[in-house]
């Protein structure tokens, strides 16, 4: 695979160029019994100058014989090139003077052509869009016939070949020095030969004595260059061209492609049946495609009028019209509209293709209708002016709401929403309210509301945890819905327990204990204790209890130090109370003493102290902090020196010291 890769690509690119300023050729293949036939066209008018001067150039190389890849040197040994490929000398053109298209080619490339005196800018646009002109009639005198294209010097018929072989035509200017170009190619399998696409049947659109012929060209994707619609009157045994020419497709931008062709018919009664086919670049004809039939229409002249509208059984409406019965054949049928009032839209209720329909039964009527109707065809639609109306008598209330929910923030804004109703009259809401479930419920919206959601203002201040909510439905006759299901919401919690009282601090085995009278509140969750030393102006929490504890012993406090200790209650909703304090002044102040030197030595620092106190000392708690680092517990030794041997001479470091005596307690850090 490689190997076919690389030699395309070598052949692909070898004429190649592509730069601003390229002369552009297309080119087309036809394989048929008789051999290859080429048919290539210029992109652009200053291309197709240059053909006439100079012509192309076709080379054909052989790629797969036999299914099997040919070498490089055998693709090269094979490559055949063409002499320049030139328009035909005028003379001979003169042998077919029968054929238009032919005329039309010669008179674009041998055709005197205006002479320019002086350099007016009118004049020279005038001879620019001459020249453009001739280069548009000579590709589509081409494109419409084959002896054009070949008198041209755009086609070729390549007549030896190998049906096993399959080959690549390059098709290039010949002589084009000024000009970069880009080389058409083409690849054929010269033992398959090409086939013709077939062609759907046409739509046509009928009308008075007038028929619309279309075809989307889309999926034939420019296969063809030419169309011919034919017409039949007799069933198909004779056929004749509807155009004087043959047409072409139309398109634009922003459009696929389409034919359109409109043909005069006799009358409105003869069936008439039309079909096409396609002719391609090579002069070949398609098979022709299916027939479409039918006949003109009468014009719509008449408007239809309700003459009846008859309410049946409080649920159904009978709708009657006249329509002269001589315009049957003018309309494709009726439709039938109803409005729910006179200025509101008007909805479709009935699209009949029946002429002969002039009865209609409407099973979903409102309790108020206003009916119109119309006659329509393919080519307009006659509404009646007026407007017919019939009400229904409604005492049928609609059912309750359901599927109510809602929630309250903490603002106090409750919502609620419900199902909506699918009675068609539907007015909409009513909304009602409670504090108590049996309580008499009191009307929030005077005006019905047609949304199915409510926001409405609780009153949270209020000793009440639940509201309650319902609903009724309202129709346009005023007939209530009995009330919704309760719909029950609580209230949020925005009232702060009383705060605990938390009496005076005692102590229990050295340390603070801490006792409180409990919040008078009922949904008190938890107490928070804090706690904050004499000196320091906020307090830390040191401790969540449950609401059933009512003591606290602190063993965490350092001795001899006093402390002030706050509590307060929290609730079920996170509310929380006033803070209680109260002191705590500590029964183990020792008077101490203690002198600390730091000698800088070799292996590290070296701290020396002396203390004076009078309780028993255990042991010593020396802190070290790097820096602006707090200090923190390091080592712990029963003499009165210490070498910290873990330094740096970068670091700056500080130190501290605690006693721990015989007794538990402790001093302050020092």
């Amino acid at each position: 695979m490689k190997h076919v890769i690389s030699i395309l690509f070598l052949l692909l690119t070898s004429h190649a160029l592509f730069a601003q300023g390229t002369c552009g050729v297309r080119v087309k293949a036809c394989v048929t019994q008789e051999g290859v036939t080429l048919r290539w066209a210029p992109m652009d008018m200053q291309t197709f100058q240059k053909g006439i001067d100079n012509g192309y150039v076709v080379e054909r190389y052989a790629i797969v014989r036999d299914n099997e890849v040919l070498s490089v040197e055998e693709i090269s040994k094979e490559k055949t090139t063409t002499e320049a490929i030139k328009v035909t000398p005028i003379e001979e053109w003169e042998k077919y003077v029968e054929d238009k298209y032919v005329a039309i080619a010669a008179e674009c490339i041998y055709g005197k052509q205006k002479e320019i005196v002086g350099v007016s800018p009118i004049e020279a646009y005038s001879r620019h869009r001459e020249k453009q002109q001739r280069y548009s009639f000579a590709l589509y005198a081409a494109d419409m016939s084959p002896k054009a294209a070949m008198l041209s010097g755009l086609m070729m018929k390549d007549t030896r070949i190998d049906k096993k072989t399959k080959y690549l035509y390059k098709v290039y200017l010949a002589q084009s020095d000024t000009l970069e170009q880009d080389t058409a190619m083409v690849f054929v399998n010269a033992g398959i030969e090409t086939s013709m696409m077939n062609i759907e049947a046409p739509k046509v659109s009928w009308s008075n004595k007038r028929a619309e012929v279309s075809l989307d060209l889309t999926y034939l994707d420019g296969y063809y260059t030419t169309y011919i619609v034919e017409r039949s009157v007799d069933e198909g045994k004779s056929w004749n061209s509807i155009t004087d020419v043959p047409t072409i497709s139309v398109s634009s931008e922003n459009q696929e492609d389409y034919l359109y062709v409109t043909d005069t018919l006799p009358d409105n009664e003869t069936i008439v049946h039309y079909r096409v086919y396609g002719i391609d670049c090579f002069g070949r004809r398609s098979p022709v495609s299916e027939t479409t039939k039918g006949k003109g229409k009468m014009p719509l002249t008449s408007v239809p009028q309700i003459v009846r509208c008859e309410a049946k059984d409080n649920n159904r409406v009978e709708i009657e019209w006249n329509f002269p019965d001589s315009l049957n054949a003018s309309v494709t049928g009726f439709r039938l509209y109803r409005q729910s009032g006179p200025k509101s839209r008007l909805k479709k209720i009935m699209d009949g293709t029946d002429s002969n329909q002039r009865v209609y039964v409407d099973n979903l009527p409102g309790n108020t209708n206003y009916y119109k109707v119309s006659a329509y065809n393919n080519e307009t639609e006659l509404l009646m002016a007026g407007v017919k109306y019939v009400a229904l008598v409604d005492s049928i209330a609609p059912i309750p709401p359901i599927g109510l929910v809602g929630k309250i923030d903490t603002m106090g804004i409750s919502e609620i929403r419900w199902t909506r109703n699918k009675e068609k009259d539907l007015a909409g809401y009513r909304i009602y309210t409670a504090n108590r479930p049996n309580a008499e419920y009191t009307l929030l919206t005077p005006m019905i509301i047609r949304d199915t959601t409510y926001r409405h203002k609780v009153n949270l201040r209020t000793l009440t945890h639940e509201i309650y909510y319902q609903v009724r439905a309202v129709d346009k006759r005023d007939n209530h819905s009995q009330p919704s299901e309760k719909l029950k919401l609580m209230r949020p919690d925005t009232i702060a327990p009383v705060a605990p009282r938390l009496q005076e601090v005692g102590e229990k085995n050295g340390y603070p204990l801490l006792t409180w009278i409990r919040s008078s509140s009922g949904d008190v969750k938890s107490y928070v204790i804090l706690r904050r030393k004499e000196n320091t102006e906020s307090f830390d929490s040191i401790s969540v209890v449950n609401a059933g504890v009512m003591e606290y012993v602190d063993n965490k406090t350092e001795i001899g130090l006093d402390y002030i200790y706050g509590i307060y209650a929290v609730d079920t909703s996170g509310n929380r109370s006033k803070t209680s304090q109260n002191y705590y002044t500590s029964s183990n102040k020792q008077a101490v003493k203690v002198n600390m030197k730091i000698r800088n030595e070799s292996v590290g620092n070296r701290l020396i102290w002396r203390v004076e106190t009078q309780k028993e000392v255990e042991r010593y708690i020396i802190y070290r902090a790097t820096g602006e680092e707090s200090l923190r517990p390091y080592a712990t030794t029963e003499g009165t020196s210490y070498l910290d041997e873990e330094t740096d001479i970068e670091n700056k470091y500080r130190y501290a010291l605690q006693i721990i005596y015989k007794d538990g307690s402790r001093s302050e850090i020092h």
